[in-house]
């Protein structure tokens, strides 16, 4: 980032923040990311300012000075769900990673973006399947524990550390399996606004490069916006009182991810609920899933702003979804995959 503020022809200021200042010579250079004629300014700044995240002063594990395993101390490391709503929809991202582990096998890679999409990590965490279900994110680390909401970024225990840079190149490269981004608004033509209202505009980040750039998508959030209360009881949805905002609507605000484009390069396209699931087909957004205890006209069509296509044949949501404490599937998924491969066989 210091490098294009100062690139011409109309190079910017650099500001940096620090917690202390030391001679020069004295750091290996191999330690130093921003060399000093790339910086204009310095402010030192005091500890009660220089936290590490936003509720984070000091943590050894975030600033890897210590590595603790996924397997010890893990009830003390994973972020959990702030309501059952929220976990039902990571645990339903988590079963399309687990479809893709079963065709291509161990390691699926997958992007996790803020907001419910960043759960994910600590959902795989909780069922075990971390080791098959690794994490990046934009910031650098892989695999690990992501954490979320404002300390959105940082993760516990990866196994690895990229430069952003060089995280960027493996999302625009395809390497990754599949990307799970939070949404603002979805439009009839399966476009995405992630962040951008009117009166209220906050950048999209990384989410064009990193939508652009996997063969899949999982878009991941609330169906409906605004003050709610909903649970998961009994092995269903209950609606008490719903969101007021529609985020399924005729056409999003701003497009930061086309709908037409991801069709034009056969990407797969799901935009995933807490009572309904939705793909992205040449003939528009077709309604595979919806939650048991959901009113279909009720609870999902009048609520959104276009009507999807609907067939005779689309499905509830798996009962493993609304299940209390662990999902237990790691067995079956494990008992799934395929056989690795030996050098002898290429």
């Amino acid at each position: 980032m210091a490098q294009a503020t100062k690139a011409r022809p109309k190079p910017g200021m650099v500001i940096a923040q620090v917690r202390w200042l030391t001679k020069s010579g004295t750091i290996n250079p191999r330690d130093v990311d921003v060399p000093f004629p790339l910086v204009d300014y310095v402010v030192l700044s005091p500890k009660s300012h220089h936290w590490q995240s936003g509720t984070i002063e000091y943590d050894p594990r975030i600033s890897y000075r210590v590595l603790q395993p996924l397997n010890e101390g893990i009830s003390d490391m994973i972020t959990p769900p702030e309501t059952g709503v929220q976990r039902l929809i990571g645990r339903r991202v988590l079963l399309e990673l687990l479809r893709i582990l079963e065709e291509k096998g161990c390691p699926v890679l997958v992007n996790l973006g803020v907001g419910i999409p960043a759960l994910v990590s600590s959902i795989a965490a909780e069922e075990d399947l971390a080791d098959c279900i690794v994490s990046l994110l934009e910031s650098g680390p892989w695999g690990g524990i992501a954490l979320s909401g404002i300390d959105f970024g940082l993760a516990l225990s990866p196994f690895a550390l990229s430069s952003m840079p060089d995280m960027f190149s493996n999302f625009e490269g395809g390497v990754i399996d599949a990307a799970s981004l939070g949404f603002l608004q979805v439009d009839a033509s399966g476009n995405v606004n992630p962040s951008i209202l009117a009166g209220r505009i906050y950048g999209p980040g990384g989410f064009p490069v990193i939508a652009g750039g996997g063969p899949r998508s999982f878009f991941a959030g609330t169906f409906t916006a605004g003050p709610s209360e909903i649970k998961v009881e009994s092995g269903t949805l209950k609606i008490i009182e719903d969101g007021k905002i529609p985020k399924f609507v005729k056409q999003v605000y701003r497009i930061f991810f086309s709908g037409n484009e991801a069709l034009k390069h056969d990407k797969e396209i799901l935009y995933i609920t807490e009572r309904a699931l939705f793909r992205l087909t040449n003939d528009g957004v077709l309604l595979e899933e919806i939650a048991p205890g959901i009113d279909l006209e009720r609870d999902v069509l009048e609520k959104m702003e276009f009507r999807p296509i609907i067939i005779p044949y689309f499905k509830e949501m798996d009962e493993v979804l609304f299940r209390e404490g662990k999902m237990g599937i790691r067995k079956t998924v494990l008992e799934s995959l395929p056989r690795k491969r030996n050098l002898s066989d290429l």
